[in-house]
C-alpha cells in the first residue's frame, strides 16, 4: 500500500511540473516562457550548422532557429523561408529560400521582400480569378501614387505586393521643380545632359519637352534613374514609392521571374530570357499574352539619353534600384514581340517607368 501511494505521489508531481515554466539560472521563470534562461555570464548556444546544411533540413517547423556559420548570422524559419537580423531588418534573402530561388547565387546573400498585400493599410483582396498566378488587391490609398482607381491597384504574385500600375509619384531630389521648368528641363539635343534627375509623362507629340499629363491611365510617369531613386543611391531605396515600399532591387525582379517559372539560370543571365514565358504572364500587350500573373504591364516607352522618346506601345523599361556602375542601373524591359523578359543595365540618364514593392 505505501508503494503505491509512492507511486500516486510521483505521478501527481510529475504532472504537476509538466505544465509550469521551466528556469535556468533563476527560481522565478517568465509566466510567458515555457523556458526562461537567465545568465549575466552565459549565453544561449542554438545548433550551428553551414547553409548546405541548413537547406538539407526537410520541412523545417515554422519558428526553428539555427546559427548560420556560412553566413554567420541568427536565421529562423517562418514558413516560407530562412529570415536573418544580419543588418538589423529582420528581412528574408535569396539563400533561405526553399522554392528554388536558393539556387540564385547572384542573389544568395541579398535581401528579397516577400509581404502579403494582406499586410497593406486600406488593401481588400478582389482578385481577378483569371489571374491564376496573382490576387488582386483594392487599394484606398492608390490614386495618391498611380494613375487610374483605387481598384484593383495592388497584386500579389509569389507572396510579394506590388503596385499593379506603373507609379505617378513626383520625386523631391534631386530636382524637385515642375514638368519642364527649373532644373526639370530635358529638351531633346544631340548631346545627353546625362542623369540630372529629369521626368515626366511621354510626349506622343513631340520629342522638344516634357508630357505634362499621363497618355492612359497605368502608364505613370518615366523617371531618370537619381529621379526614381528620390536621390538615393541605396539598393531597395524607397525612391518615389510610399512609406513602407520601395523601388525594387534587380534581385527582386529576379524572385517575381522565378515565381512565374523562369530557370536560375534565366534569371541571373543578361538581355532576353525566354524560359517559361515570364513576359507574356506580366502583360497582355507581349507575345503569346495570358498576364496570368495580373501584373498588367502596359508599353509605356521610354526617353533616350538624347532626350527623344520612342517604343509607346512596343516596349515597356522598368528601373531596378540596384546600380551596375555610376553610370549604369539595372532595369527590365517586355517587347509586343516577345514572350520573354530582358534584363540589363542602361545608363542613368534614360527615363523609364517605376513599379514599388512592399518592404
Amino acid at each position: 500500500m505505501k508503494n503505491k501511494i509512492t507511486t500516486l505521489i510521483l505521478v501527481i508531481m510529475c504532472s504537476l511540473a509538466s505544465m509550469a515554466q521551466v528556469g535556468i539560472g533563476t527560481t522565478s521563470p517568465n509566466t510567458t516562457a515555457a523556458l526562461d534562461v537567465e545568465s549575466t555570464t552565459k549565453g544561449f548556444l542554438p545548433p550551428r550548422m553551414t547553409t548546405v546544411q541548413r537547406n538539407a533540413i526537410a520541412s523545417p517547423a515554422d519558428g526553428l532557429t539555427i546559427f548560420n556559420t556560412t553566413e554567420n548570422c541568427l536565421q529562423w524559419y517562418n514558413g516560407t523561408g530562412w529570415y536573418d537580423g544580419c543588418d538589423g531588418d529582420g528581412n528574408l534573402r535569396g539563400g533561405g529560400f526553399t522554392n528554388g530561388f536558393e539556387d540564385n547565387t547572384t542573389c544568395a546573400t541579398k535581401v528579397i521582400s516577400v509581404t502579403s498585400c494582406a499586410s497593406v493599410t486600406g488593401a481588400t483582396i478582389n482578385d481577378d480569378a483569371t489571374t491564376t498566378d496573382g490576387t488582386e488587391y483594392d487599394w484606398n490609398n492608390a490614386t495618391s501614387y498611380m494613375g487610374g482607381t483605387n481598384t484593383e491597384a495592388l497584386v500579389e504574385i509569389g507572396g510579394q505586393c506590388w503596385f499593379g500600375r506603373n507609379t505617378t509619384a513626383a520625386p523631391t531630389a534631386p530636382c524637385a521643380d515642375a514638368i519642364n521648368t527649373g532644373c526639370n528641363v530635358w529638351a531633346a539635343s544631340a548631346s545627353s545632359p546625362g542623369d540630372i534627375g529629369s521626368w515626366g509623362y511621354y510626349n506622343t507629340s513631340s520629342n522638344t519637352a516634357w508630357a505634362t499629363s499621363e497618355n492612359a491611365a497605368g502608364e505613370g510617369l518615366l523617371y531618370q534613374w537619381s529621379a526614381a531613386m528620390n536621390g538615393s543611391t541605396t539598393e531597395r531605396a524607397q525612391g518615389v514609392c510610399p512609406t513602407d515600399w520601395h523601388v525594387p532591387s534587380d534581385c527582386e525582379w529576379m524572385y517575381l521571374e522565378n515565381t512565374l517559372g523562369m530557370s536560375t539560370a534565366d534569371q541571373q543571365g543578361t538581355g532576353l530570357r525566354n524560359s517559361g514565358s515570364v513576359g507574356s504572364k506580366l502583360s497582355n500587350l507581349t507575345s503569346s499574352f495570358t498576364n496570368s500573373s495580373g501584373f498588367t504591364a502596359l508599353l509605356a516607352g521610354n526617353r533616350i539619353t538624347n532626350g527623344t522618346f520612342g517604343s509607346r506601345s512596343s516596349v515597356g523599361n522598368w528601373w531596378s534600384s540596384s546600380w551596375a556602375s555610376h553610370t549604369h542601373a539595372q532595369w527590365r524591359d517586355l517587347l509586343s514581340s516577345q514572350a520573354g523578359v530582358r534584363r540589363n543595365s542602361s545608363f542613368k540618364a534614360f527615363g523609364f517607368s517605376v513599379r514599388c514593392l512592399k518592404d
